[in-house]
């Protein structure tokens, strides 16, 4: 619960899968760093069964914001959050126990506001061996300090002060994918500049089934193809028509997999591209936009 001390409010949405937040909360409940310098609030989006704030833990407060999509959501948590720096997480996400600690101490470093993002490491949570979809995703799902490169960061680990938000506003809620890059990149445009902090990582549940890169692929590709600037969208439109072969470079690079599962990978990312070519022409033809 928020406190005169508080420094840090974490921010989580949520849409059904309440299940997962076990580790989560877990998690969070292991940190380093005192709980009388954090607050943390859960947002749900429209879950159809909903937990009791009863039934969370004493140092999650419960949100709920009926506007539709995750960037929504965390404006709802802005609302009401105290903290001085804003930390940015997922509901299936475990973060590692020093992660606040981590994150407190670089912002603390800061001469002028700066964005954090923080190492995101995508594994299979239980033992055993990993499936196709699974190896797949361990291999090319999120990759944090690729997506630096490129000037922004996914929000499974990004931590923004209060004062870039005072100076640039909030999220854009109109997305259901694609706000964290946009929101860094308006950063950038307002002298902003995101910093990498690898160590201060959480590890992010792989993807086991196709369904489930399906639904991302399209919610992605409804970001891509139906929000943002005209010149922009043309951009991911023409680049989605092109075979994937930087994607084929990255996958054959990796030291995440051996290379008989380099072989698995290549064969996910192709079906993926003809359903990204699918889904795209469906767009364009003013197909509904994925939530999920």
């Amino acid at each position: 619960m928020a406190t005169a001390l508080q420094r840090i409010s974490i921010i989580i949405p949520i849409f059904q899968h309440w299940e997962l937040t076990v580790v989560l909360f877990d998690a969070l409940r292991a940190q380093s760093l005192s709980q009388e310098l954090w607050e943390c609030f859960i947002v749900d989006n429209g879950s159809d069964q909903v937990p009791d704030q009863s039934e969370l833990p004493d140092f999650v407060t419960l949100l709920e914001c009926p506007t539709p999509g995750s960037y929504a959501a965390r404006n709802k948590g802005l609302q009401h959050a105290q903290g001085e720096l804003l930390v940015f997480t997922d509901a299936d996400c475990k973060p590692q126990p020093d992660w606040l600690e981590r994150l407190w101490h670089e912002y603390q470093q800061q001469s002028a506001p700066q964005l954090i993002a923080g190492g995101v490491t995508v594994k299979r949570f239980l033992s055993g061996t990993p499936n196709a979809i699974e190896t797949y995703d361990m291999a090319m799902g999120l990759p944090q300090a690729r997506y630096i490169q490129r000037g922004y960061a996914v929000t499974a680990n990004l931590s923004i002060p209060r004062r870039v938000f005072d100076a640039i506003g909030n999220f854009d809620d109109q997305r259901f994918s694609g706000g964290d890059a946009e929101i860094c990149r308006r950063a950038a445009a307002n002298g902003f500049t995101l910093t990498y902090l690898p160590n201060a990582e959480v590890l992010h549940p792989a993807r086991d089934s196709w369904e489930e890169l399906i639904t991302k692929l399209k919610r992605q590709k409804g970001g891509q193809v139906r929000s943002g600037p005209k010149k922009q969208r043309v951009k991911f439109i023409i680049k989605t028509l092109i075979p994937p072969v930087w994607l084929f470079w990255y996958a054959m690079r990796s030291d995440k997999i051996t290379s008989r599962q380099k072989i698995t990978v290549l064969r996910v990312q192709t079906l993926l591209w003809l359903v990204e070519i699918s889904e795209t022409a469906r767009l364009l033809a003013n197909g509904k936009l994925e939530r999920r």
